[in-house]
């Protein structure tokens, strides 16, 4: 398992309700977005963060916590104030049940989105890349659901209007 995922599932682990955005570039950083922060100081806040890499399952290394260089914590109304929500730009059927979603943002946005898609019975998902001649940073992975829970457009896309960090663009399902 790579540093950047045993970081995000120990933090995960801890911060189920929020979301979570981790970057790789010569170390980790990111942040957290979570209502448990609310009410807390910085250095409070900052100290969840490290009880959660305590308790990452598998342990992190003191080599892998070195890696760790910023992982910031807002609470939603403070995210709200200063980020963008993640932006769906386009649901695209691909056939035999399988849609491509595309995702204005970095690797770490279409994790997200996939984590929610993920979350319905009997979805599976491809892994996010980069759409490639395309403009700005635009990630795709694809979502098929099972034969026994089919997946539609309809039923992902209402998916994920329901989060609270995703923004599915009018023309999306179009």
């Amino acid at each position: 398992m790579e540093v950047k995922d045993k970081v995000g599932s120990a933090l995960f682990a801890r911060f189920n309700d929020g979301y979570i955005c981790l970057e790789e570039d010569d170390g980790i950083s990111g942040f957290v977005v979570s209502a448990q922060f609310k009410g807390m100081s910085s250095l409070d806040r900052q100290e969840r963060i490290e009880e959660a890499l305590d308790l990452a399952s598998p342990p992190l290394t003191p080599k892998e916590r070195r890696q760790v260089l910023m992982i910031a914590t807002l609470t939603p109304a403070e995210y709200d104030a200063v980020g963008a929500s993640i932006r769906v730009q386009k649901v695209l059927d691909v056939g035999h049940g399988a849609f491509e979603v595309r995702v204005y943002g970095r690797c770490a946005d279409a994790e997200y989105v996939r984590g929610a898609l993920k979350s319905l019975k009997g979805v599976q998902t491809t892994e996010p890349k980069q759409v490639a001649d395309a403009a700005g940073m635009l990630m795709s992975f694809e979502a098929k659901g099972s034969k026994a829970t089919p997946l539609t457009k309809d039923k992902l896309i209402r998916t994920l209007k329901k989060q609270a960090y995703v923004d599915v663009m009018p023309d999306a399902a179009t």
